[in-house]
C-alpha cells in the first residue's frame, strides 16, 4: 500500500465530508505527523482525542482555514507545545512506552527529548471539524457519524500497536471489532476511582487503553504512570 497516495485520499476524504457539514470551516488533517519515525517506532503509538481546538470568530465559526498535524509537531510547534500540560502528558507516555521506561519525575528534566517523542505518535480526532474547548458527547457522536469510514481506513491504514483514547472509546468502540468494549483486561483503580481501563485484541495483538482525556486534571503520577504501568505490562 502506497502510504502518502491513500494518506492524501483520506485527506480528501475528510475536506470533502467537511464541506457538506459545514462549508465555513476547514477540516483538521490528523494522523502521524511524520510517517516514517512512527513507521519506524518499535510500538506505534496512536492517540484517539475528540477534536482539535481552534479560536472562533464573532459568529462561533473556527478562525483558521483547515489545521494539519505536520504543523503542530514541527520543531516550533514542539517548543510551544513544551509549555502545555495536555502535550506533556502525552510526550511523556509515548516516550516512556516506545523506550520500555516507568514514569518518573526525572523524565520532566529533559523536555526537549520527551517533545521530540510526539514526533513518532500518529494523532486521531474522532470529530475532524475544529471546535472550541469542549464537545457534549451527544454533539461528538454527531459529528463521528460524519467521519466513521475514513476513521476506520485510517486505523487499518496506521495500523497502530496501542491506541490510547482520551475519553473517546465509548464513543467509537464499535468500529473495533475485535474489543470486547464490556469486559476489560484489566481496571486501574486509585482510591475507588477507575483511572483507566485495558482492552487485549487478541487478533492483531493490539493495545486498547481507555483513560481520561490529557487535559483532565489529573496527576502525572496517576494519569502517566498509569497509562505507562499498563502498556509495560501487556507485552
Amino acid at each position: 500500500m502506497n502510504f502518502e497516495k491513500t494518506q492524501s485520499a483520506i485527506y480528501s476524504s475528510i475536506d470533502k465530508i467537511g464541506y457538506k457539514v459545514n462549508p465555513n470551516v476547514g477540516c483538521f488533517h490528523d494522523g502521524p505527523a511524520f510517517p516514517k519515525l512512527y513507521f519506524k517506532s518499535d510500538k506505534r503509538i496512536m492517540w484517539v482525542l475528540k477534536n482539535s481546538y481552534d479560536d472562533c470568530d464573532e459568529n462561533g465559526n473556527p478562525v483558521s482555514d483547515g489545521m494539519d498535524v505536520r504543523d503542530w509537531f514541527c520543531d516550533q510547534a514542539l517548543e510551544t507545545a513544551s509549555h502545555k500540560q495536555i502535550f506533556i502528558k502525552m510526550a511523556l507516555i509515548s516516550y516512556c512506552i516506545q523506550n520500555g521506561l516507568a514514569y518518573s519525575e526525572d523524565l520532566l528534566c529533559n523536555k526537549s527529548l520527551l517533545m521530540h517523542s510526539l514526533k513518532s505518535i500518529a494523532l486521531v480526532d474522532l470529530s475532524k471539524l475544529p471546535g472550541g474547548t469542549s464537545i457534549t458527547d451527544k454533539d461528538l457522536k454527531k459529528e463521528f457519524s460524519y467521519f466513521k469510514k475514513v476513521f476506520e481506513k485510517q486505523i487499518a491504514l496506521y495500523e497502530p500497536d496501542v491506541i490510547i483514547f482520551g475519553n473517546t472509546l465509548h464513543i467509537c468502540h464499535d468500529a473495533f471489532p475485535g474489543l470486547n468494549y464490556k469486559k476489560p483486561q484489566t481496571v486501574y483503580e486509585s482510591n475507588g476511582n477507575c483511572l483507566l481501563r485495558s482492552f487485549i485484541d487478541k487478533s492483531c495483538k493490539r493495545l486498547y487503553l481507555e483513560a481520561y482525556h490529557p487535559s483532565y486534571p489529573m496527576s502525572y503520577e496517576d494519569y502517566v504512570g498509569t497509562i505507562v504501568k499498563a502498556a509495560l505490562n501487556s507485552f
